[in-house]
């Protein structure tokens, strides 16, 4: 029994909107990217794909994270079952159908099952995430973090981490898509860190310990869970 063609739907697609353009954008001596995306998560993974159908190549996707698995939230430190937003919102496909996460879930699950959910699961939209990377051959580089970024006349120089070593790279210009981290990071407030200890309180972008929290009253102040 033949198996189903599940990627037909986004092979037809990128098969009718024909091969990418080509890089109109002029190398600079100097210069190793015209853009670097900072995050590989749904918004960076749309930029890097938007940027090659509008023709700009060398394009860099760096992730801090170690993996897919570890990027962002979803495989992480969300805790909903399910996304907020409905699922009709438009997402990374630009428009595209094919590549919408409908075509996804439909070609793996069947319309009726489509029709039957109102909001997306958490683990099916980081698993519709990869394949989105993988079927539009978004290369992110893993393991790659941006420590600093340094104006350097007509372009920008880039300090950044790789495998415990650091190195300097240069670009146009940069996006950054790095989502929660690019607020500053996770934050408690003072009130809650200077005078609790912290067996009594978690952030949510840590690993929480629920069971030790049964039984107990939970207080949420600003981005931070308190347990009395």
């Amino acid at each position: 029994m033949s198996q189903p063609n599940l990627d037909g739907p986004a092979r037809d697609t990128l098969r009718l909107i024909g091969p990418d353009p080509q890089n109109w954008v002029p190398d600079r001596n100097g210069v190793d990217h015209n853009v670097v995306v900072v995050g590989g998560g749904h918004s960076g993974s749309t930029f890097a794909f938007a940027l090659r159908r509008s023709g700009i190549g060398k394009v860099a996707v760096i992730d801090a994270a170690k993996d897919a698995a570890n990027s962002g939230i979803w495989l992480t430190t969300a805790r909903m079952k399910r996304l907020r937003t409905p699922k009709t919102l438009p997402g990374p496909e630009l428009g595209l159908p094919g590549l919408s996460f409908q075509a996804w879930y439909e070609a793996r699950h069947g319309e009726a099952a489509y029709a039957e959910i109102d909001r997306i699961a958490r683990v099916d939209w980081a698993a519709y995430l990869d394949w989105y990377r993988s079927v539009l051959n978004i290369k992110v580089q893993y393991g790659t973090r941006l420590l600093r970024i340094e104006p350097a006349a007509d372009h920008l120089k880039l300090h950044i981490e790789r495998d415990g070593k650091t190195r300097t790279e240069t670009t146009r210009k940069v996006v950054l898509a790095n989502g929660f981290l690019g607020a500053g990071g996770p934050y408690v407030p003072e009130v809650i860190a200077h005078r609790l200890p912290p067996s009594l309180y978690a952030h949510t972008s840590q690993a929480i310990d629920f069971p030790a929290l049964r039984g107990r009253s939970v207080a949420v102040v600003g981005s931070a869970a308190s347990a009395f």
